[in-house]
């Protein structure tokens, strides 16, 4: 049981680490979808500063992550060992 729990933890953060880097690239391609004169250096990057390309890319940045937090918490659950 233990090796099955362990193999479907390893498949999982494989996931994670791919939602990851898919979140980095949306990241990266919605900064370079900002509307003129938007600094490529703000902190804050709220719809309205964005293309709507920027904005399509905002949100899937935003799934990825979140979907980067869902499978670690798994990945958690996963590795717990019960107690005895």
């Amino acid at each position: 049981m233990i090796d099955i729990r362990l193999a479907l933890a390893s498949l999982t953060l494989a996931l994670a680490v791919a939602a990851w880097a898919y979140g980095v690239y949306c990241y990266v391609q919605m900064v370079r979808h900002r509307r003129p004169g938007v600094s490529g250096f703000a902190l804050m990057w709220p719809r309205e500063r964005l293309t709507e390309a920027g904005a399509a890319y905002r949100r899937r940045a935003l799934w990825s992550y979140a979907a980067v937090a869902a499978l670690l918490v798994s990945v958690v659950l996963l590795t717990r060992v019960p107690a005895t």
